[in-house]
């Protein structure tokens, strides 16, 4: 019931401040933790390798799988594994879901005349992801990493999420789990930045990137943006 007063406290006033909230996907939206550790668990394995200790893996959360294989796996090629990782999660779509919240907030965001995108370093097997959600027509425009030449924390993405949807980088809200979406936001100019715990990373690290606000749960959201719209 809070949910739905909230909502129409947006609609009513308009939102006319802000023109686009821009989510990551993995960490963010998605509940892929399962879905990224066990296929990096799998590929590692399978080639001799043992898994890395969280704390060394948190501080690449947000990278592009290559990189990731790269780091860990330094004696095999990286797009090979990267492939092998790709496959392994497309045979396991049963170990994501989309975080709690999400269809509501997408729902009264859009109400309210808001713009929402993607901008993520997963590459374009996030399409397939969302698909199989039922929710990628919900976003206005969807930026993966085959589609940039420099992926978060370079502003690229967020620059060309925001060109394609028609709006003004500096009316736009980032939204993310990791040090790399906070610092996008932050490169590109964005009014401002939201920084989520529920993902891979954790609340030191988006506290040390600046990140302007951090929340626990999606339907924190909402609040802060309905205050800058007041």
């Amino acid at each position: 019931m809070a949910f739905y007063r909230l909502s129409r406290v947006c609609y009513n006033r308009g939102m006319k401040q802000l023109e686009a909230v821009i989510f990551d996907a993995d960490g963010t939206i998605l509940d892929t933790r399962e879905l990224v550790m066990q296929a990096i668990e799998h590929v590692l394995t399978e080639h001799g390798y043992e898994m890395p200790l969280k704390e060394d893996f948190l501080q690449y959360s947000g990278s592009p799988t290559e990189e990731t294989y790269a780091r860990f796996a330094p004696n095999h090629d990286p797009r090979e594994l990267t492939t092998k990782h790709r496959i392994f999660q497309a045979e396991h779509f049963d170990l994501f879901d989309a975080y709690e919240g999400l269809h509501k907030l997408l729902r009264v965001l859009k109400e309210a005349g808001l713009k929402v995108g993607i901008c993520t370093n997963r590459a374009v097997n996030v399409l397939d992801l969302l698909n199989h959600l039922g929710i990628k027509d919900e976003f206005d425009a969807i930026m993966h990493a085959d589609l940039m030449d420099n992926v978060k924390p370079h502003p690229e993405g967020l620059l060309k999420v925001c060109k394609e949807m028609g709006v003004d980088v500096t009316r736009a809200v980032m939204v993310g789990d990791t040090d790399a979406d906070i610092g996008a936001g932050k490169a590109a100019g964005t009014a401002f930045t939201i920084g989520l715990t529920h993902g891979l990373g954790t609340r030191a690290m988006l506290e040390a990137e600046g990140a302007d606000y951090i929340v626990d749960h999606l339907n924190d959201i909402l609040p802060i943006i309905a205050k800058h719209n007041g």
